[in-house]
């Protein structure tokens, strides 16, 4: 009986063990990551209600004009970080832990879509392993359904995405090449 009730459990909570949102506090900075719907403006309301005053933008190539217009245009520029070399989130990670360590910040809010919220912790996680930083990981919502991830195609796609990067990344696989298996391993599937 155990052995049909694993799967079960498993496949009826996959969708909302992948979303981590903790609850906001002060912090020297908002790293912001690229690559989903209302992460700026998540960042934006974050900095509005006062729990940091220094933003970053991430893969910062992932970003559109008018998220920079909107966030240069409510931050005063040297508050205003961009990062144009990491090309994913572990990239993302390192810099940040750069970034952080050289300018002798010790708390952050991480911003980024529910659904990665998971595989963003894991990552930041261990690459802020020393200790001394605290991280705070804030989901923005999407169209992602995590109670009932299976309900619509855009949810199973985005559960089964990130649980492929999820391997992949826990066996060291990340950024442009990672992203091209996956790229091929999805269309296989999930078209």
């Amino acid at each position: 009986m155990i052995v049909f009730a694993i799967p079960f459990f498993f496949l009826l909570f996959a969708g909302r063990w992948l979303v981590i949102d903790q609850q906001a506090k002060q912090a020297d900075v908002i790293f912001v990551l690229s690559g989903g719907e209302g992460r700026v403006d998540k960042g934006l309301t974050l900095i509005e209600q006062g729990f940091s005053n220094k933003i970053v933008l991430t893969n910062a190539r992932g970003f559109s004009a008018a998220d920079f217009k909107r966030v240069n245009d409510e931050i005063t520029y040297e508050n205003v970080y961009t990062d144009y070399e990491s090309t994913s989130t572990l990239a993302s990670a390192k810099y940040s832990k750069e970034l952080m360590q050289s300018e002798d910040m010790t708390s952050a809010l991480i911003v980024s879509s529910d659904y990665h919220m998971r595989r963003t912790k894991l990552i930041y996680d261990r690459t802020f392993n020393d200790g001394g930083i605290e991280l705070t990981f804030i989901s923005t919502e999407s169209d992602y359904l995590p109670e009932r991830w299976w309900a619509d195609k855009y949810s199973i796609g985005v559960t089964g995405s990130e649980y492929i990067k999820l391997i992949g990344n826990f066996i060291g696989i990340h950024g442009a090449f990672a992203k091209r298996q996956l790229y091929k391993f999805e269309s296989y599937f999930f078209s």
